[in-house]
């Protein structure tokens, strides 16, 4: 039987950060589901879940995960025909690379595949590493159960759409596979997982209001054309859905078979369809799961009225994350997002009228962004009304417009910075340097929440933010944990 091994590799970070983030691979497991329905084995190695060991690089650098003593002992006793290397962020190209040269070391007869977001904006710099065989473009799934397939029958491996791969020492890249059409047919391979391990990782325990937490996915790609964005890289802007049955069965089956009381929906664009939504939340109640669901990776601020919030909050939703993105209109014509800022601070008032914790993304240094662009996002994150801000550094991501505008404003001459991330950026814009940029972002949080505290001493917005949302001993438990989240936030 051909065995597949799908690795995500240790992962590079500055020695400050305490708690990576880090959820469960759901883009393994699908593969995984698809490829053992066809008769071969698969293993999944998620280095980074290990994220107690820290093992120091540099004094500017560590890596999260498992040893490379670790990984050759888990490769050389599951001897895998092909290893499948997570490529997902330009920022861990060399994490991938250092996997690969390992995988080729201690395994030199296994085919080495390369895929996710990095992999598949960034083609041709990835296949620089020779030790690679094939990389995939797009969505894996399909094109992984080929190229097993091809192997296994000892078929030719350079005509598979979805991939690209060198021949002569010319760069061949295949016609584009196309999207799957049915997600319904998707389903994670969950068994593969000890899903306990997951449990009990800080980023699926500490900051949310129910335990066991999960991270789940029921729709892909955006409509969007945000310039910061490379979503569209992997999973295209054609907005593709799980029926709203599929969605629930899914949830019920994680809530019975593996006790889960909080999931975390990492969709893009989770209520382009109106419709739908409700759906999904009507079966929830109709099924009498007794859940807690957030939206962690954002929500389209567009597609949002009082109807769909409100039935939301009524099947378990208890915190709205919005993409608000940036307090300065220019910024926001820059990339793309057609917000309307008093719109939104009547929206935020309303999910504060239902008992809905209120957060939103924001984003600092955009190439050309001026301190008076910068000073308008803290002003509007000061004074909307959220309950969280989550500010981040812009990176520009290959892929992207901004990776562009960053290229020709001579803003990369340095190339991509491999230990570069959105809360300790290594990237500095026409205006500011990185260290500039951190300190601004670390300001706003201590401006942030002061300002909070001092807002709270106000007995109507102290209960209209945050006391009418303590309704239970949970929802108390779950304000001590905020103060712990403010806590890590402030520390870099």
């Amino acid at each position: 039987m051909t065995k597949i091994m799908l690795i995500s590799p240790p992962l590079s970070s500055d020695p400050r950060v305490k708690i990576p983030n880090h959820q469960v691979p759901l883009g393994f497991l699908y593969m995984a589901d698809i490829l053992e329905k066809k008769g071969f084995s698969v293993k999944i190695l998620d280095c980074p879940l290990y994220y107690k060991i820290r093992t120091k690089i540099s004094e500017t650098s560590i890596k999260f995960g498992l040893q490379p003593e670790q990984i050759s002992r888990e490769i050389q006793e599951f001897k895998p025909d092909i290893v499948g290397v997570s490529c997902s962020f330009s920022m861990f190209e060399s994490d991938s690379f250092d996997m690969v040269d390992l995988v080729k070391k201690i395994s030199p007869k296994s085919m080495i595949v390369v895929g996710g977001a990095h992999a598949s904006s960034n083609t041709k710099h990835v296949l620089r590493n020779e030790n690679i065989n094939l990389a995939v473009i797009g969505e894996g799934e399909l094109t992984l159960l080929e190229i097993a397939q091809r192997y296994r029958d000892r078929k030719r491996l350079d005509n598979i759409k979805g991939t690209a791969l060198i021949r002569n020492k010319k760069i061949i890249i295949n016609k584009p596979r196309e999207l799957i059409k049915n997600l319904d047919d998707l389903q994670p391979a969950w068994h593969l997982l000890d899903l306990k391990k997951y449990f009990e990782h800080p980023d699926n325990s500490l900051f949310v209001i129910r335990s066991p937490s999960i991270n789940i996915a029921t729709s892909r790609g955006c409509p969007g054309n945000c310039s910061f964005c490379s979503v569209q890289t992997v999973w295209g802007r054609k907005w593709r859905a799980m029926s709203a049955k599929k969605v629930v069965d899914d949830i019920e089956f994680l809530y019975k078979n593996y006790k889960v009381r909080h999931f975390r929906i990492n969709d893009d664009n989770l209520t382009l369809d109106k419709k739908r939504i409700i759906e999904i939340c009507k079966e929830i109640l109709k099924r009498k799961i007794d859940i807690k669901w957030d939206t962690p990776s954002g929500i389209a601020l567009w597609t949002l009225d009082k109807e769909v919030l409100s039935t939301m909050k009524k099947s378990g939703y208890y915190r709205v994350t919005f993409g608000i993105e940036s307090g300065s209109k220019r910024s926001l014509k820059y990339i793309c997002k057609n917000i309307d800022l008093e719109k939104t601070r009547k929206l935020i008032d309303h999910c504060h009228k239902i008992g809905l914790w209120v957060a939103s993304f924001f984003i600092i240094g955009f190439p050309f962004e001026t301190f008076e662009d910068i000073k308008l996002t803290e002003e509007y994150i000061l004074t909307s009304g959220i309950n969280f801000p989550f500010v981040f550094v812009a990176q520009p991501y290959p892929g992207t417009k901004m990776y562009q505008d960053f290229l020709y404003a001579g803003l990369l001459t340095s190339g991509l910075q491999d230990i570069s991330n959105s809360t300790i950026s290594k990237y500095r814009t026409k205006n500011f340097s990185a260290e500039q940029l951190n300190s601004f972002r670390r300001k706003i949080y201590i401006k942030f929440y002061l300002s909070k505290l001092l807002s709270y001493m106000n007995p109507v917005v102290f209960h209209r933010e945050f006391l009418s949302k303590i309704k239970s001993a949970e929802d108390l438990k779950y304000v001590l944990k905020i103060m712990k989240s403010m806590a890590v936030n402030l520390v870099y």
